[in-house]
């Protein structure tokens, strides 16, 4: 996860081990809040960006008005945040969709999420998830620099959560053509992160400089008449 300055996977201080899978935890929490927030069967046809930034002020309008709970004072969320990476200046810095920064400690550890709509009118759908302004930013080191790990938001719009499970799980197997760097144990795989998001999976992934990080993808239901699968 994004907790640190230099790829080894520590965090400074004796709590290290505890607070990594805490702030995993909370900023899937955060993005389950502004989800239910924004009633995502009215965004069946919104654009992705204007999705990402209704999550965005949702998760703001909660920590403001004092719904959410106490931990949630100690994150910032932006949405489009410019990322720093050596070799680009201004205007050439690609840009998160979501960033949460913690005031836990002072490295300010930070969490990015890459967000993508999936949907059925689309053919390229998968392979704008999969590719290289997809998960792709995390594989080439522009976005997670900080730490191991990262989130990818897969916004369905049509079909059905499972439907796309099932798809991008084939791009993100070993024996596709391109596995994407996936580590030797780090298939795509279902876990259990947050009560609301039933559809939440796992890969890990080798970097070139930076290490292995292990990206956590979650679907989010988006569809008009939320229908059953």
């Amino acid at each position: 996860m994004s907790l640190q300055s230099h790829p080894s996977g520590a965090v400074d201080g004796p709590s290290a081990g505890e607070y990594a899978p805490q702030f995993r935890r909370h900023c899937h929490e955060l993005i389950a809040f502004g989800y239910v927030a924004i009633h995502g069967e009215s965004h069946s046809e919104s654009e992705e960006d204007f999705i990402t930034q209704r999550l965005r002020e949702a998760i703001q309008t909660g920590q403001n008005d004092g719904v959410l709970p106490d931990w949630a004072d100690r994150y910032f969320v932006y949405d489009q945040m410019p990322v720093d990476v050596p070799g680009l200046r201004g205007k050439g810095r690609p840009k998160i969709d979501i960033r949460f920064e913690s005031t836990e400690s002072r490295r300010r550890p930070v969490y990015h999420f890459e967000a993508k709509r999936l949907r059925a009118s689309d053919t390229h759908s998968v392979s704008e998830y999969v590719g290289g302004n997809g998960l792709g930013m995390f594989l080439v080191e522009l976005y997670g620099r900080m730490g191991d790990e990262g989130g990818m938001l897969g916004y369905v719009q049509s079909e059905s959560p499972t439907h796309w499970a099932d798809r991008i799980g084939g791009k993100l197997h070993p024996d596709a053509p391109d596995n994407h760097q996936l580590t030797a144990n780090g298939a795509w795989a279902r876990v259990p992160l947050v009560d609301e998001f039933e559809h939440t999976y796992a890969t890990r992934h080798a970097r070139p400089n930076l290490g292995n990080i292990t990206i956590y993808h979650t679907l989010l239901d988006f569809r008009g008449n939320t229908p059953t699968e």
